[in-house]
């Protein structure tokens, strides 16, 4: 039997769960209640003490983190200059360069450049060496591709302040950010908007709706609610997978 520790984090909220031969057997989920570097390392520590993971021993560890700065771009681009540059060229933020990573996609011949605090990497591994850590895009990215994507698929992973949108068909990926919001109304509206832009109405699609770290099933609730009210979408098939992106961490160990 293969056993995996799959961690999915962010600066609000961390979820471990445990996964046997693919299936999730258990999550376990925590929200940060205090938003500094070293205070983030003392929570996690107080989590590890009283869930046991460092005495458990597991045959691969991933882990997921979700930042709203995450950013695409083609080979060819990012082999010719640095990383934090072009994080920077996208971003006016000011984000010290070993806060900037990056995973390769080359199902897709890109790149995701992302931010992650360094509290992250410094925390996991040490904890577990071999962890793979992937921003949550490259993770979707890479489990969308894995298989046919001709389609129409729609992706919208919630947060907390922020969402994730991901739109592939026939077999390209056709739209790729992070948004943020204050409502679900915000969301519907940059969701449709978007697909209003790439001429998307009237064709048959699936819309899969997931919650992220730091969000709720309820919010999934409310938003499939208030997709389905809308006539130009009555082609799409809306769900809910909030595994999604646990499932698809096992796809990159």
């Amino acid at each position: 039997m293969k056993t995996q520790l799959a961690i999915e984090i962010s600066e609000v909220a961390v979820h471990f769960a445990q996964i046997e031969d693919g299936i999730v057997q258990s999550v376990d989920k925590f929200s940060f209640k205090d938003k500094i570097d070293y205070r983030y390392k003392e929570q996690l520590d107080q989590i590890f003490i009283e869930k046991g993971y460092k005495e458990k021993e597991f045959d691969e560890y991933s882990l997921s983190w979700y930042s709203i700065h995450s950013t695409l771009l083609p080979n060819n681009v990012f082999s010719e200059t640095k990383p934090e540059e072009l994080f920077r060229l996208c971003y006016s933020v000011d984000i010290p360069s070993d806060h900037i990573d990056y995973n390769r996609i080359p199902e897709l011949s890109i790149v995701n450049v992302f931010e992650i605090p360094k509290w992250v990497k410094s925390f996991f591994v040490i904890k577990f060496p071999r962890i793979v850590i992937q921003h949550e895009g490259s993770h979707m990215l890479h489990g969308i591709f894995a298989g046919s994507t001709f389609k129409l698929s729609s992706y919208l992973i919630i947060h907390d302040t922020s969402f994730s949108l991901i739109i592939a068909n026939t077999n390209d990926l056709q739209f790729y950010s992070q948004f943020e919001f204050q409502s679900i109304d915000d969301v519907v509206y940059h969701f449709i908007f978007t697909l209003q832009q790439k001429n998307f109405f009237g064709k048959d699609g699936v819309i899969t709706l997931c919650s992220g770290v730091g969000s709720s099933e309820d919010q999934m609730v409310e938003l499939k609610s208030k997709l389905e009210s809308f006539k130009d979408l009555s082609t799409f098939k809306i769900r809910i997978n909030s595994q999604i992106i646990l499932n698809y961490q096992t796809l990159c160990v």
